[in-house]
């Protein structure tokens, strides 16, 4: 499908320029289509296909697995990227005086999750941005480090991360790579055995343009092994549409686990999102991986030359290609975020304000003439 054709499906983009998709994105009208064909299914069945609802959602989980070049069988459905990364961060079995390292600038949902086990006596090395870019400083904080946690684009400064080498480090180092994967992926390829990645965790609403309130965790097979499922639940065991046994396991004390990474799925997911989710990741993909990437990137360029020209002071953290993304943070001499934000939401233009810097986040159906807008709307 054609980029303007992808525009078309996106009705937002008759009314803004919308430039958030690092917040929360809009939803496309086949994305909308399919969650509300799943709940008019329901107004009007109640739970008579509730065998259907699984089979599609199995389908769906097929899709994310495909999207990273993973099977079905190493993905867990999940709420948002923060439950799974608590899923690996409270499922691995830690001793005192272990180590997680991760970075200074990393958000929230891939910090805490890490700082909590301080409490268990696990040591939490944060390192500072500049190591993003510094590998061997990366590849000496993960000698004897249990676990490196690393965003695949970070938030404010989007810089994405070198992943296959990152991938190398951990396997010298004998580290579980573990990857927060929502600023990144719906805007960019992702292969997570070519990586190396043990676990990736990703929530539904920001690239993969969709609702809040689903999500999914990529689990290699050699981590699970390592893993119990923090919160087991119904749907984590085998067999779980046989009520009886639980009190099975009551008697025998033997609890046996889904096969896979669907052992971290405790109880009902939002399956009406999901099924958004799926739509989406289809509609995204039918532009070609390669394709939308390269136009996300020239939008980026675009605007990053165009506010050097300006004086602005830009987050990036190198200039190389590889490691750019869909996200630009600046600050403009002459007008604070604070009143340059709402400023350019008056004029039809959506970003967001992220303490002292406007971040400005465009997807493969914005345009060229959206990010001159953009540019037009800031003071000479």
């Amino acid at each position: 499908m054609l980029l303007s054709e992808i525009r078309d499906q996106f009705p937002v983009s008759r009314h803004y320029a919308y430039f958030n998709h690092a917040a929360i994105a809009p939803v496309a009208t086949s994305t909308r289509q399919a969650m509300e064909a799943h709940l008019a299914d329901q107004a009007e069945f109640g739970a008579l296909h509730f065998m259907q609802w699984l089979e599609t959602q199995e389908g769906v989980r097929a899709t994310l697995g495909g999207l990273i070049g993973a099977t079905a069988a190493d993905i867990a459905l999940t709420k948002n990227t923060t439950e799974g990364l608590l899923t690996i961060a409270n499922g691995l079995a830690w001793r005192p005086g272990e180590r997680v390292v991760t970075f200074e600038c990393e958000f929230p949902a891939n910090l805490y999750p890490w700082l909590a086990l301080r409490g268990r006596g696990v040591n939490v090395e944060l390192l500072p941005t500049a190591a993003l870019t510094d590998l061997n400083q990366v590849r000496a904080a993960c000698r004897g480090a249990k676990v490196l946690a690393i965003s695949f684009v970070q938030y404010l400064s989007g810089f994405r991360a070198p992943l296959e080498a990152i991938g190398a480090i951990c396997r010298e180092t004998g580290t579980w790579l573990v990857v927060d994967g929502i600023q990144g992926l719906g805007a960019f390829p992702l292969d997570v055995t070519r990586c190396g990645i043990h676990a990736l965790a990703c929530g539904s609403h920001k690239w993969l343009t969709c609702p809040e309130g689903a999500g999914f965790l990529y689990v290699h097979p050699a981590l699970l092994e390592q893993l119990t499922p923090p919160e087991p639940g119904w749907l984590s065991v085998d067999n779980y549409l046989d009520f009886d046994a639980a009190q099975r396991a009551a008697q025998t004390g033997i609890m046996h686990w889904r096969a896979g990474a669907a052992r971290f799925e405790c109880g009902a997911v939002n399956r009406t999102v999901l099924l958004g989710m799926g739509a989406a990741i289809k509609l995204l993909l039918s532009a070609g991986a390669d394709t939308a990437a390269n136009h996300i990137l020239d939008l980026g360029q675009r605007l990053a030359d165009g506010l050097d020209q300006r004086g602005c002071t830009l987050a990036l953290l190198s200039d190389d290609r590889s490691v750019r993304s869909g996200i630009t943070s600046f600050q403009h001499p002459r007008e604070e975020a604070a009143s340059l934000v709402p400023r350019l939401e008056a004029a039809g233009i959506l970003c967001s304000q992220r303490g002292p810097w406007v971040r400005v986040a465009p997807h493969l159906y914005n345009t060229p003439d959206e990010i001159d807008r953009l540019l037009a709307e800031l003071p000479a």
